[in-house]
């Protein structure tokens, strides 16, 4: 009796609990999260934009024309969704409730996720992989940058950004800094080189959320699309998702790559609502499958403390991808979209011009990144940290296989795995058909990955993160077992045993038609050794602590690290027992400009580094630029006796002269404004370039630089002038305006840049001045000039004069006054103007005066002050 008495309790509070949650109705089924928890949205009476997922577009339209219902159709989109603009109280009353309705949800603003300002190639293997593949650029790809427009006069950009009606109005500094991690084109500085330097950029508006069209991505040839942007914290997959999944699916080599978002530290939403620091990426349209979403690290690669983690709404792994990004997973986003174009650019020269499917470039990202944190996938570091120079040696090496399944087919590929590994890593990608909008579960067709050890039939499933939405769930190792989830799946054995083995992928659940996959593999050495920084390409800076970057395979926990300056004839010491497993030490570069190299020693096995750089940063300047000639000037370089000289042209930098002196005069420049300067260590080997300098914005003009007249103690005036350079000058003379023209005050000869004088006799009114430099050739070069206003025996100045008719009419007053008047009068004698001067310095507006003479008087307090004439010209 008790038992059943407990029976009925429980069952009566459970009947209480179902009774108290919230129940939707099926209209209310139909909205997206965003609408659901925003209520007046739909009760607003005006006109907004909406998407709303009809299972029969025709439908929905006859059903709008039908009853004359105010729906504007803005767009028709794949997958059934039209984006419309309409009252939220129409959608409410007469739309939800059709049954052709699947899914309705509002577009939400986007934001920015943040910039990089830390440069740093080489976490990600991008300077190692220029270096190793310098014939991969980016000069036939091109990106689009979908955010706000970049500045498209950045020198960075210099002829490669294609303006398109696509571009948003907005000029931001953000979609700047993403276009040069992606596509820099080291213009400016070393440290402005993107990952594909000569890829092509357009720009597209994010305003709407939605892919841009078909028709859009084929016309412009874009297929690579860069998302470093989010809303808030969204965990369904929206109709902004599905259209992204069918982007990719109708674009079957155009990838898009998204930031996850910089709020790993808030609290989930959705399926995982009050769970703290997961499941907080900012977009449902991150939720996509055939996407790659990307979490940010730092330098030392470490995930960052505000990058979003995963799990996705319904539990699959994201990120995929970690990536640097110091500032904001904005940065991360924009080194894989670049790293993207690479490999594109790669397969399509192999392949007659032919794009690689997304899904095998996003298997080969996936399968060679570097696996930190937990082992196997998690939900913070996704399945590991970009390695392009990896991803790039599995495409070149062709270490991947392609296949197509229907329902319940198999298809198998044999592997043999060498002696000495010390690790295989499998993974399997395919392309997803688009789910339904706010469907449950985004995966549509399950694929299995297995591996078979054809020696003993052990057999090893792909690696499973648990989805529930308990913390401690979601923080455990993944396991091994059968993945319903994710289109990705991934296989990794530690010291496998050599020989023969077999991959075997299933097609489990295909509801309709085939699926293609692509399956990418790697088998990692052991005892291996690389050095990721300094690479070939990369440049140290002289004197100063420099980051040094390997990778290594050795379980010896310490190597012996030392550099050399004289190609390898002698070596110096860094650090005897350098620890290998961080992959990184610091050395201060001596303070030179040569050629260098680095080594370590392990076990008795040494690991030499490309032959690098150490090099200064000179500063560059302006001697003098003149309509006829530019002349740059820099520091000498110890121990350097040649200088190349570059010049901007319509793309890149290119060198037009060497230099044997710390100087260089360019004649008749014409438009070509950008100049910089690197030292010549030996015949194809340069030094670090300087900062790029536009010649016109350096503050010197023809030789001169500066020229300031300032009044001291009120009588005396402090002439101070700069001029870039004395080449070709035979002197420098200040000159003051006399009644009779300008007069010599003093001569300088060259010596000096600097040059000094003190007026101390004063004229009453204004005093002008300027500057006189002539040249050895005989030309003479003057300043424009400068005043200085000395009150002696008169209270007010007044000038120009003659003045224009627009004016203005300058007055200045030895002091300030509240009831002072300026008047003008005609010649008829009648008033024209009356002007209150309430500063020492004012700027008197003038009526359009016509031509002629007219009469001045400045009354104060009633009283007449001054008088004087004045000329005005049209």
């Amino acid at each position: 009796m008790k038992q059943t008495g407990l029976l009925l309790l429980i069952l009566s509070l459970t009947v209480q609990l179902v009774q108290a949650q919230p129940t939707l109705t099926l209209a209310n089924r139909k909205l997206s999260p965003v609408l659901q928890n925003n209520s007046k949205l739909l009760a607003n009476k005006q006109e907004q934009v909406f998407w709303i997922v009809a299972s029969n577009i025709d439908s929905a339209k006859n059903y709008f024309r039908a009853n004359n219902l105010p729906v504007t159709i803005l767009q028709e989109r794949s997958g059934g969704l039209l984006v419309v603009r309409a009252k939220g109280t129409t959608l409410d009353a007469q739309v939800l409730s059709q049954p052709f309705i699947r899914f309705v949800d509002v577009p939400r603003q986007p934001h920015e996720e943040l910039a990089l300002s830390p440069f740093d190639n080489s976490l990600n293997t991008i300077n190692l992989a220029h270096s190793k593949y310098p014939q991969l650029n980016g000069s036939t790809m091109v990106v689009s940058v979908n955010e706000n427009k970049p500045d498209t006069t950045d020198i960075d950009f210099r002829g490669r950004y294609i303006s398109t009606p696509l571009s948003s109005p907005l000029i931001s500094s953000h979609a700047t800094y993403m276009s040069t991690i992606i596509a820099g084109g080291e213009n400016s500085f070393y440290t402005s080189v993107g990952v594909a330097p000569a890829a092509s950029i357009i720009s597209s508006n994010f305003a709407s959320l939605l892919p841009d069209a078909d028709a859009d991505y084929r016309q412009y040839n874009v297929s690579v699309q860069n998302h470093s942007y989010g809303t808030g914290i969204e965990n369904y997959y929206g109709a902004d998702a599905a259209a992204y999944d069918a982007s990719t699916i109708n674009n079957p080599g155009l990838l898009h790559v998204f930031s996850s978002g910089n709020s790993g530290n808030q609290t989930s939403t959705g399926p995982y609502a009050g769970i703290s620091n997961m499941a907080n990426i900012t977009g449902s349209f991150k939720m996509a499958k055939n996407i790659i979403t990307v979490g940010a690290t730092d330098s030392f690669g470490n995930v960052s403390f505000l990058s979003s983690r995963g799990p996705a709404y319904d539990g699959r792994v994201k990120p995929e991808l970690v990536a640097f990004g110091e500032d904001g997973s904005s940065g991360a986003s924009a080194h894989t979209s670049g790293a993207v174009l690479l490999m594109q650019q790669y397969y399509k020269e192999k392949h007659n011009g032919s794009l690689p499917p997304a899904s095998l470039v996003k298997a080969l990202l996936v399968n060679s990144a570097e696996d930190k944190g937990t082992k196997g996938p998690d939900y913070l570091w996704g399945f590991g940290c970009l390695n392009t120079y990896e991803a790039l040696q599995e495409l070149a090496n062709e270490q991947y296989y392609s296949g197509s399944l229907t329902q319940g087919a198999q298809q198998t590929f044999s592997l043999t795995v060498p002696a000495n590994t010390r690790q295989l890593k499998l993974t399997l990608c395919w392309t997803d058909p688009a789910a339904a909008a706010n469907a449950p579960k985004a995966l549509i067709n399950d694929l299995d990955l297995e591996l078979v050890n054809n020696g003993n039939a052990q057999v090893w499933q792909p690696w499973v993160l648990s989805p529930a939405p308990v913390i401690d769930s979601l923080l455990l190792p993944a396991v091994r077992k059968k993945d319903t989830l994710n289109n990705v799946e991934q296989i990794t054995i530690d010291y496998p045993v050599a020989g023969s083995y077999t991959i075997r992928v299933k097609g489990y659940s295909i509801p309709s038609g085939s699926q293609a996959f692509f399956t990418a593999w790697q088998a990692t050495a052991a005892d291996q050794f690389q050095w990721q920084l300094p690479a070939s390409v990369d440049y140290v800076t002289a004197g100063e602590n420099n980051l040094l970057r390997w990778s290594s395979t050795f379980n010896t926990t310490t190597g012996l690290l030392e550099y050399s300056i004289d190609k390898g004839a002698s070596w110096q010491t860094i650090n005897n027992a350098a620890t290998l497993a961080t992959g990184t030490a610091y050395w201060r570069a001596p303070d030179t400009c040569t050629t260098a190299l680095l080594r370590m020693t392990i076990n008795g096995q040494v690991f030499k580094s490309d032959t690098f750089t150490i090099s200064p940063i000179i500063p560059v300047r302006v001697g003098f630029n003149c309509p006829d000639s530019v002349m740059i000037s820099w520091d000498r370089v110890p121990g350097i006796k040649k200088y190349a000289v570059y010049q901007l042209t319509d793309k890149y930098l290119q060198l037009i002269a060497p230099a044997a002196d710390t100087s260089f005069i360019v004649s008749q420049p014409g438009g070509r404004l950008w100049y910089t300067v690197a030292p010549v260590i030996s015949n194809g080997r340069y030094g670090m370039k300087a900062y790029t300098i536009n010649v016109t914005t350096q503050g010197v003009d023809c030789y001169l630089k500066n020229f300031l007249v300032d009044l001291v103690n009120n009588n005396t005036a402090s002439l101070t002038a700069e001029i870039g350079t004395t080449y070709n000058v035979k002197s420098f003379t200040f000159e003051k305006l006399m009644p009779g023209g300008y007069q010599l005050l003093q001569t300088f000869q060259p010596g000096n840049l600097a040059f000094e004088y003190t007026d101390n006799n004063l004229a009453d009114g204004v005093n002008t001045y300027r500057v006189k430099i002539e040249l050895t050739n005989g030309k003479a070069i003057y300043s424009d000039p400068q005043s200085v206003y000395y009150f002696l025996t008169t209270r007010y100045i007044v000038f120009p004069n003659p003045v224009h008719s627009s004016g203005p009419l300058m007055v200045l007053m030895k002091e300030e006054s509240a009831n002072t008047y300026l008047l003008l009068f005609n010649s008829m004698g009648q008033q024209v103007l009356q002007y209150q001067l309430t500063q020492t310095v004012e700027s008197v507006a003038l009526p359009n005066l016509q031509s002629g003479i007219y009469f001045m008087q400045i009354k104060k307090n009633g009283k007449k002050e001054f008088i004087g004439k004045v000329m005005v010209v049209r």
